[in-house]
C-alpha cells in the first residue's frame, strides 16, 4: 500500500462522548470484553437501556467496524447509553498510484444498499495531515417495498503528505436532531488525524 515499504500508524483523537471501539482482533470474545469495559465507564444510574443490551450493541458496532477494515473505530453515545453516531477510519491505496482529493471524491458518494438524496456538500481542504476532500449528504436505504431508512453522513478522504495512502473517515447517524452538533464534532476531530511511520519495535520512527 505504501511506496516506501514502511509501516504507518493512523490515529484520531475521539472527542468527549465518543467511545473507542477499535478492535485488534475480530473475535466475539474480544468484542464483548472491549464493550463491557467501555460500558463500565458509564454511570449505571443514568442508563436508559439494560446493561447487557448496551454491551451487546457496542460489541456489534466494534465487530462490524473491524470487519469493514477500520483501523480506528468510535461510537457516540448519550449519557443514557443511546447510540447516536458511528465512526470508522480505514486506509487504502494502490502501489505507485498517487491519489488526489478530486480523484477520490466520487468514491465518497458510493454506499452499499444506500443512495444519496439531494445535492451533497463537497469541500476541498488542506489539513495538517495532507490535502483532503469532505463530503456531507443524506442517504436513503434502497428498498423494493416501503420507505427506506434515512441517514446522514460526513466523509473525509485525506491524502497524507508522508505516503501514497488514502485515509477515509466516515461518520454516519440517523438522529437528525444531533446533526449540527455532530458536524461540529467531526470537523473539529479531523484536525487531530495523525499519520506517522513506525519502526520495527512498533514505536514512531524518529527519523521520519
Amino acid at each position: 500500500m505504501n511506496s516506501d515499504d514502511r509501516e504507518y500508524r493512523y490515529s484520531l483523537d475521539l472527542g468527549a462522548g465518543w467511545v473507542d471501539v477499535t478492535l485488534t482482533e475480530g473475535s466475539k470474545t474480544a468484542a464483548k470484553e472491549l464493550a463491557a469495559a467501555r460500558v463500565a465507564q458509564f454511570n449505571p444510574l443514568s442508563l436508559a437501556v439494560q446493561k447487557t443490551s448496551f454491551v451487546d450493541g457496542l460489541a456489534h458496532v466494534a465487530l462490524e467496524a473491524y470487519e469493514n477494515g477500520a483501523v480506528v473505530a468510535g461510537s457516540y453515545y448519550s449519557d443514557s447509553g443511546i447510540n447516536i453516531a458511528n465512526l470508522e477510519l480505514s486506509v487504502f491505496g494502490d502501489d505507485g498510484v498517487i491519489p488526489t482529493p478530486r480523484g477520490v471524491q466520487p468514491m465518497l458518494l458510493e454506499w452499499e444498499n444506500m443512495e444519496v438524496v439531494g445535492e451533497p456538500e463537497v469541500k476541498y481542504l488542506d489539513l495538517s495531515a495532507g490535502p483532503a476532500v469532505r463530503v456531507q449528504a443524506t442517504i436513503k436505504e434502497e428498498k423494493l417495498f416501503g420507505r427506506g431508512r434515512l441517514a446522514e453522513f460526513i466523509r473525509y478522504a485525506v491524502c497524507p503528505a508522508v505516503n501514497d495512502d488514502v485515509v477515509l473517515v466516515t461518520v454516519q447517524w440517523d438522529t437528525f436532531q444531533y446533526s449540527d452538533d455532530l458536524t461540529q464534532m467531526v470537523d473539529d476531530m479531523i484536525d487531530s488525524l495523525r499519520v506517522a511511520p513506525v519502526d520495527q519495535s512498533g514505536g514512531e520512527d524518529s527519523r521520519a
